[in-house]
């Protein structure tokens, strides 16, 4: 088992999102969404279609085993908003269900995110 401060150093770094599992069991691949963690600063950046992205800003706690990620408040206004983020009130709280260096898997609301280290 890992402790609190090697977990919030395996936290700190990029993830890439892989898949969502929802409560009925359905997955959706994703490979176009990416998390970076760095000292309570939070950012998403979205490959758009177009070939361009976009990078939403917020500020994340992490404390045992529950991540909180509070986004800007410009960064819910955006276009792109729903389709990559979607959060109600710009905001997630995910119970962290494995951290390691190489993996992160998050949960909130019934679904499960996977991602892999980027």
């Amino acid at each position: 088992m890992l402790t609190a401060c090697s977990k919030s150093a395996d936290l700190e770094q990029k993830w890439q999102l892989r898949q969502y599992v929802y409560a009925n069991g359905e997955t959706a691949r994703e490979d176009s969404l990416f998390y970076n963690f760095q000292k309570g600063s939070f950012s998403a950046i979205c490959l758009l279609p177009t070939g361009s992205y976009h990078t939403f800003f917020g500020n994340y706690t992490h404390t045992n085993d529950e991540l909180s990620i509070v986004l800007l408040p410009e960064s819910s206004s955006d276009e792109n908003y729903s389709r990559y983020i979607g959060w109600e009130n710009a905001a997630r709280t995910f119970r962290i269900e494995t951290l390691s260096e190489t993996s992160l898997q998050l949960a909130a609301g019934g679904t499960h995110y996977l991602f892999r280290s980027y």
